[in-house]
């Protein structure tokens, strides 16, 4: 090795220090700086792209009414950690606050969402699904329609401005009267409102058959459709096991001259609300059958899943024998726009009867607290 050679060797040795000792020095000087949680987290986290605005995979669901159905609704839908973020509206803002910051406090246990309290309506866009629970009945107390359309006529037309694209989904009682109500007041395409219908009356009825049966729930296939609680229809002409109609067993299933008295199951689906408040008492109304019936349905239209549910819709004129326009509750297949479309069923000549008497029902309601004859004025005008 020549002498020239050394040099450079011996000077690039010395730059090699010299660059030890700066690293040596910044390394000095970061320690020296005072500990505060802006620097923590700049040591901590070595790349900082800046904020970020959107939740990453962001699905907004939004709960207007924080009583107690709309906290069930929310807890079963934060407990299947279907969406990255729940935001809870209430008139009250500071029980929407508390009430989000009681379950955030939890969220690592649920998926890591982002849950939200607010009064402000503005808060509740880009909700994929806005569920309406408010207001609640009291218990041993009729739900007052005319009270409820009053509430829905200041509350619904601002969602629907803020969630111009989102699904609007009714669990205010009753139903199926409640969601025609909402579907003309937010002025949306009748596919993007839907009520939970007879949902939870289908749920009940598959559990009480199953257990006078011996079956599980899930491989009896049974539904009611109509409207929600004591006007509910079950189709006994339809149910079966595995492919086999329990009707070519039992020609008189749900008849009241039924020598099994199936029609039991019946009276004790309609009689279902009324017993579970009576014994929740001041812990009514019941809620957590609702909450997680309502999950059901959100997670059909996030997930865009086409499952077939008894939900309540816009109907103008099917083989259910309904001819003029009404929201009732039918099978329909729930996807990412709402309800798909709805499935046919073959009905006895009896259960055509009683469909078409529910929906007079629903009718009948609608024109007494008014909202047929303000539709009618708006379409002469």
């Amino acid at each position: 090795m020549d002498e020239t050679t050394e040099k450079e060797n011996s000077a690039t040795n010395s730059m090699k220090i010299e660059d030890d000792y700066k690293i040596d020095d910044e390394c000095d000087e970061v320690d020296q700086i005072p500990i505060t949680t802006t620097t923590t987290k700049n040591a901590l986290i070595t790349t900082m792209l800046g904020p970020c605005e959107v939740y990453p995979h962001r699905v907004k669901i939004s709960i207007v009414g924080v009583g107690k159905v709309g906290m069930a609704c929310a807890m079963a839908i934060l407990m299947r950690k279907m969406a990255s973020e729940v935001c809870l509206f209430d008139k009250d803002a500071n029980k929407a606050i508390a009430e989000a910051e009681d379950i955030q406090h939890a969220g690592i246990f649920l998926g890591n969402p982002l849950v939200t309290g607010t009064s402000d309506v503005s808060m509740l866009q880009k909700s994929a699904v806005v569920i309406i629970t408010t207001p609640e009945k009291h218990l041993d107390e009729e739900p007052n329609v005319k009270d409820n359309m009053e509430i829905f006529r200041k509350i619904i037309p601002p969602i629907a401005k803020f969630v111009c694209n989102g699904v609007l989904l009714i669990t205010t009682e009753p139903v199926d009267v409640m969601s025609y109500i909402a579907y003309k007041f937010s002025k949306f395409p009748p596919n993007r409102v839907l009520g939970v219908g007879t949902l939870l009356d289908s749920a009940r009825f598959k559990d009480l058959m199953s257990q006078r049966i011996g079956i599980a729930r899930s491989s009896i296939n049974s539904m009611c459709i109509g409207a929600q609680g004591r006007t509910s229809v079950p189709i006994w002409s339809s149910i079966d096991v595995a492919g086999l109609k329990l009707r070519d067993i039992n020609p008189r299933m749900g008849e009241m001259d039924d020598p099994e008295r199936w029609f039991e199951v019946v009276e004790a689906i309609h009689d279902s609300d009324d017993i579970i408040n009576l014994k929740k008492g001041t812990k009514g109304p019941n809620c957590w059958a609702v909450g997680i019936c309502t999950a059901e349905i959100v997670d059909a239209v996030i997930r865009n899943t086409k499952v077939v549910l008894p939900v309540s819709t816009h109907i103008r004129n099917c083989n259910h024998g309904v001819e003029r326009d009404v929201y009732m509750s039918v099978p329909c297949v729930i996807g990412r726009e709402g309800v798909h479309c709805t499935v046919r069923q073959k009905l006895t000549d009896q259960e055509k009867l009683d469909v078409q008497a529910c929906a007079d029902s629903i009718r009948n309601i609608l024109r007494d607290c008014g909202i047929l004859q303000e539709i009618c004025e708006e379409a002469e005008k």
